[in-house]
């Protein structure tokens, strides 16, 4: 299980753009096409399927700064 956050909120998930947008990929189906989604703030707060590329990966080992920026 990764966790992502969602990028595209349509087709009827509009009304979850007011919670924690941290989810826990629970299923991946269609070859990875779509997945299902729990909530990782409220377990109750579930998404059947999801298109996989409304979804972006969160990386827990991420750097605050983008590296490809370049600071003067």
């Amino acid at each position: 299980m990764y966790q992502v956050k969602i990028t595209v909120f349509d087709d009827g998930h509009q009304e979850l753009k007011q919670h924690e947008n941290i989810w826990t990929v629970v299923k991946t189906m269609f070859n990875g096409g779509k997945v299902q989604l729990i909530n990782s703030v409220d377990k109750n707060i579930k998404i059947r399927s999801i298109s996989t590329w409304k979804t972006e990966r969160i990386d827990e080992n991420a750097s605050l700064c983008n590296p490809q920026m370049e600071y003067t």
